[in-house]
């Protein structure tokens, strides 16, 4: 019975955590960047924040993907951004499928289109 009572406890509590990422990050997102969010329309933050589990990834996945490429950036528009980060949870492993996906093949690269790239990259396991 007690262990009963642990596993059901373990289970709310992990969904409450759960819902507390899914909501920091969406007041991350969809904050002004003046005040440190990322500026995401309603819809963009609910999208790349439903089912969070690492506010921090998602968020340098997000950065790193909508920014500028002379910044490091990938240089995605807000919509390709949010589709490759959505439930990230190891931004680096993300970026860094897509750089390679997008990349000449003479480079090294697959030489996938962007759309291509993303599709490939969002399903990263370890997101």
């Amino acid at each position: 019975m007690r262990l009963l009572l642990l596993a059901i406890f373990a289970l709310f509590l992990n969904q409450s955590v759960l819902a507390d990422q899914a909501t920091d990050c969406f007041n991350k997102a969809w904050a002004h960047p003046d005040d440190g969010g990322l500026g995401l329309t309603k819809g963009q933050a609910i999208a790349i924040c439903n089912g969070a589990t690492n506010v921090n990834e998602i968020v340098k996945c997000y950065k790193k993907a909508w920014g500028h490429p002379e910044d490091g950036g990938l240089g995605l528009n807000r919509g390709q951004a949010v589709r490759l980060c959505t439930k990230a949870t190891n931004a680096s492993k993300i970026t860094k499928c897509f750089e390679k996906a997008w990349g000449h093949p003479d480079d090294g690269g697959l030489g996938l289109n962007r759309g291509q790239a993303i599709e490939l990259c969002a399903s990263v396991k370890e997101r």
